[in-house]
């Protein structure tokens, strides 16, 4: 990376995008099929071209088993006597062990020739030598990532290729390879963010403009040479509802700037409208319980107000591991809830003050106008 250095930035902590600004420029400049016409231009921090750079990303996973799938019996394909597919065998390693990174480096290099001994009394490789490879079509890799959950690892070569990178493997972790950042809508892998750190001085330029009538996007670094394109412009929307989100939820903050500033282990980024969080249900949120003491509303009106904060929300959710060197395997996740200021319209007539007190509150950002409804944070322990 190529960043430019702005000293005049007076915003402490991880920041992740500026606030868009129309300029005039010929975009043609950097994208020969660009269209004349508005140029929208932002700041961009380390952070926000990771999340947006479509270049393959490296994580690491613990390699703990594989699924293998069988080749059908030919008889049985004969008879189709069942549509459903067959089933895949799971095996999975006993050696289990976790240990965090000592400053002992001898000790640590003894606990892993430790680890290593105990190998000879893993079923895994038995269960391996067991297979009747003429038999076996497809093995995949089984592997836990941070937290506890699990994923495949797609593994290269022949059956016996496969094979002997299982046993060599399996305990420890991998190197893993991801397509890109942004790997799903709203879903954004962070380990593979460059473990030195986060610089906030460091910033690049975003442009958004048109090209053949459609939205167009392209980073440049700090010399205006070509960083990269964004296959996806509408990414940039994330990136402002992230920003807002630490601009105007503190607790969301403190855990951003632990990922980022070496508190924490960051994983993973999610954008979530599909929650199941009912507010008819749950407890009256503290926002709006604050702003019933501001306006001076009957607290018997809240039943005016529930029934809108179960529409167009937006979860924003953080989640981490500890630092590695307390052993802390638990999985912590920081949710965000916004809630679109467009849910709360028909209290304009019904609950007036209340509704003046909100959109006082609300912040704008590319998707529209947001507010803070609620903040969670949670936790989960790995097996």
């Amino acid at each position: 990376m190529e960043p430019r250095t702005e000293t005049t930035r007076a915003a402490p902590g991880g920041w992740v995008i500026s606030e868009g600004k129309l300029v005039r420029m010929d975009p043609s400049e950097f994208d020969p099929e660009a269209e004349r016409g508005v140029v929208k231009a932002y700041r961009l921090s380390e952070i926000g071209r990771y999340l947006l750079n479509p270049g393959p990303i490296e994580v690491r996973k613990r390699l703990v088993g594989c699924e293998v799938h069988r080749t059908p019996n030919r008889l049985r394909l004969l008879r189709r006597t069942s549509k459903r597919p067959q089933k895949a065998d799971i095996i999975l390693s006993g050696v289990r062990l976790k240990f965090p990174s000592l400053k002992d480096p001898d000790l640590e290099a003894h606990l892993k020739r430790m680890i290593d001994a105990l190998r000879v009394f893993d079923s895994f490789g038995n269960k391996l030598a067991r297979l009747d490879t003429r038999r076996v079509s497809h093995l995949v890799g089984i592997c836990e990532d941070g937290g506890g959950g699990h994923s495949y690892l797609k593994l290269q070569g022949s059956t016996d290729d496969k094979i002997r990178y299982l046993n060599s493997h399996v305990g420890r972790d991998v190197r893993v390879t991801i397509h890109r950042a942004h790997v799903s809508e709203g879903l954004f892998e962070l380990r593979g963010f460059p473990a030195a750190g986060f610089s906030p001085a460091n910033i690049y330029t975003l442009y958004l403009y048109s090209r053949d009538g459609q939205p167009a996007a392209c980073v440049l670094t700090a010399l205006g040479n070509l960083d990269f394109r964004l296959p996806d412009p509408q990414a940039v929307i994330y990136l402002s509802l992230l920003e807002n989100t630490l601009n105007f939820c503190p607790d969301f903050r403190k855990a951003f700037d632990a990922c980022f500033m070496g508190g924490a282990r960051p994983v993973r980024l999610f954008f979530n409208r599909q929650l199941e969080v009912d507010y008819s249900k749950t407890s009256f949120p503290e926002v709006y319980r604050d702003v019933f003491r501001t306006a001076q509303t009957a607290a018997a009106n809240c039943n005016l107000v529930k029934p809108v904060l179960n529409y167009l929300q937006t979860a924003v959710s953080l989640s981490y591991l500890p630092s590695e060197t307390n052993g802390d395997e638990r999985l912590l996740t920081h949710l965000c809830i916004l809630h679109d200021l467009r849910a709360i319209e028909p209290l304009r007539k019904s609950l007036p003050a209340v509704y003046a007190e909100m959109n006082r509150r609300a912040f704008s950002t590319e998707a529209g106008r947001y507010y803070v409804l609620d903040s969670i944070t949670g936790a989960a322990r790995a097996d």
